[in-house]
């Protein structure tokens, strides 16, 4: 099948995992969300960020709308500062570089902040190979909602059925096959191989550069 485009995950995926500030962000983010909410630690324990936001806001868009704003004056900060030391993953170079000689579309969807995602890639060195990045300032819902694949790939003119989404967590997965779009897990990001697993991923790669061996 002659792949047109790929929707890249940013953290994790493309950028190294930056696993301290992710984890305490987090932390931060369970605290407030506790002191202010009833809701059970036990059932939001094993979720993402943005299946908690789903979970607790229950369909109620404005409380959504607030839970998501929450999250990212908690996020944001520590988003920015590791957007200062970001580096390419072992091998992105070489890939986004032979996707472009094959002419390969290339957009970015990430559930960081606008900011963080352009500051990450121009920090890494990559911000040559996108023409389009999708931020969750740019969405209403957050992945695992496919509403930011599905803007990336219109911007980038790329049918869904003729993309890929390469990711490194459960909800890159979820918002790719809700739209029938191919999705590719790559490992080292931050869901474990158990998790990723039981999201059911079309495929599952090591590093990011064998993606190569999807598009031969």
């Amino acid at each position: 099948m002659p792949w047109l485009g790929v929707i890249f995950d940013l953290d994790g995926t493309l950028i190294r995992f930056p696993e301290p500030w992710i984890s305490e962000a987090r932390k931060e983010f369970l605290k407030w969300l506790l002191e202010t909410t009833s809701v059970n630690p036990e059932s939001i324990s094993e979720l993402s960020i943005p299946q908690i936001i789903e979970l607790v806001a229950n369909g109620d868009r404005e409380r959504y709308r607030q839970l998501k704003e929450a999250a990212n004056s908690i996020y944001i900060r520590r988003e920015l500062e590791a957007a200062e030391n970001a580096h390419p993953r072992e091998g992105v170079v070489d890939l986004l570089e032979e996707l472009k000689r094959r002419r390969v579309v290339m957009a970015v969807a990430t559930n960081n902040s606008r900011e963080a995602a352009i500051l990450s890639l121009k920090t890494a060195g990559i911000a040559e190979y996108f023409g389009c990045v999708v931020s969750r300032n740019d969405v209403e819902e957050m992945k695992p909602s496919p509403e930011m694949l599905v803007k990336a790939a219109y911007a980038a003119n790329i049918p869904l059925s003729m993309g890929i989404h390469v990711g490194d967590s459960v909800v890159d997965v979820l918002a790719a096959r809700s739209i029938g779009m191919m999705a590719v897990s790559v490992m080292g990001g931050v869901s474990s191989l158990e998790k990723i697993l039981s999201s059911r991923p079309h495929m599952i790669i090591r590093q990011p550069i064998h993606l190569l061996k999807i598009l031969t």
